[in-house]
This record gives structure tokens, sequence and C-alpha cells, in this order.
């Protein structure tokens, strides 16, 4: 069965939450506003009430690794060339990424695609894989061996499985692992900023 992927429509109504995200994403924007954006944490009542709460902030989590990785320029074919962000599998963020949209990085439009088989993979500059595709964590690696894309997960250990970045939660607060090796294996590279406000972990292989 071929790769099915879509870009996510812009131009529809936002729900009235997205100011908090917008923000959220304003903050990024100041001179450190990672850190400050990292330190947040999320009232246990936000996600009591509001089931994609987490996912609001991760996506903004999302936007700021975008603004602290740098890709090759062979990555585009062209200055005004968009920066893809996958999800593969099922999507726990829903509408938003919708909002992440809105902003550029470093002088390019933001696309959202959703990936149902890894097939695609190549296309993205940051890869998001959700919970249900990280069994195969090993294919995406092999797949994705030395290319530019960014891997992102969010479950516990998924870095040392192979994943170049994980948002945990822990205490209603995200903390960021990387796996520095992976990350090494791909022409990308990530601010120095970023990796000091992450905890480095190795591979288990």
């Amino acid at each position: 069965m071929s790769d099915r992927s879509q870009a996510e429509p812009r131009g529809r109504s936002l729900p009235a939450w997205a100011g908090s995200i917008r923000a959220a994403l304003r903050v990024a924007l100041m001179p450190l506003g990672i850190g400050f954006l990292l330190s947040l944490s999320i009232e246990p009542a936000v996600l009591a009430t509001e089931a994609n709460g987490e996912y609001r902030l991760k996506s903004a989590f999302l936007y700021n690794f975008a603004k602290f990785v740098e890709w090759p320029d062979s990555t585009f074919s062209t200055s005004s060339t968009p920066l893809t962000i996958c999800v593969l599998g099922n999507d726990p963020f829903g509408s938003n990424l919708d909002v992440i949209t809105e902003k550029a990085v470093k002088g390019r439009a933001l696309v959202i695609k959703r990936l149902r088989t890894v097939g695609g993979v190549k296309e993205c500059q940051m890869l998001y894989v959700s919970p249900n595709e990280l069994t195969q964590t090993a294919e995406i690696v092999r797949t994705l061996q030395k290319a530019p894309v960014l891997t992102v997960c969010d479950v516990e250990s998924c870095a040392e499985e192979g994943v170049m970045l994980n948002m945990r939660m822990v205490e209603n607060r995200i903390q960021l692992d990387m796996n520095l090796d992976a990350v090494q294996r791909t022409p990308l590279k990530v601010s120095s900023q970023l990796i000091k406000l992450t905890r480095i972990v190795k591979g288990t292989q």
C-alpha cells in the first residue's frame, strides 16, 4: 500500500484556547525563551479537565526544537522551501499543531504532515514518532540512517532506543532526554543552548 500523507489544512478557525499557546510561543521568541518555556509546568487541574492540554505545550516544544536545530542547506531545494514536521502514526496533537504553522522558523514556513507508514519519513525535517509506532523504532532508525531528520518521541526510554529527543512528563513538567550519539550520526547541528537543557542518554545497543 502506498504511503498516505497530507499537509495539515491551514486557515481554518482555531479553538478558543489557541491564545494560550500563542502566548507561550511569544515567550519562546524572546532571548533565552526556550529556557523559560522548558521550565513551565502543566497544572494537574489542566490535565484533568482538558485531555489534550499536555500536547498544547508539546506543540510549542516542537516549534522550539526547529529554532534550535540547523539543517544542511542541501536539505531544502530553495531558500523558501518550507520546513516539514511529520507525525508518524496516531496523532495525539490534534489541532494543536495548527497554531505553530502560523509561525515561521528562520524564514521558512512550517508544514505539518501525517504519515501512516515509515516509507515517507525521509521527506520530513522533524519526525514525531507516536507511541503506537515505537515498536518500529529500529526500522525508523535504519531508514533515517545519516539523514537530516530530527526524531522526537514522548514515551519513557524511547531516546535510549535511538530516537533523538524525548519529551518526558515528570511530575506534570516536561523534561527532555537527548540521544546525542544518534544526533551526531547525522549532519544536523543542535544548539548548545538546547543540549544544556537536556539529560544526555546512551542507546541500548
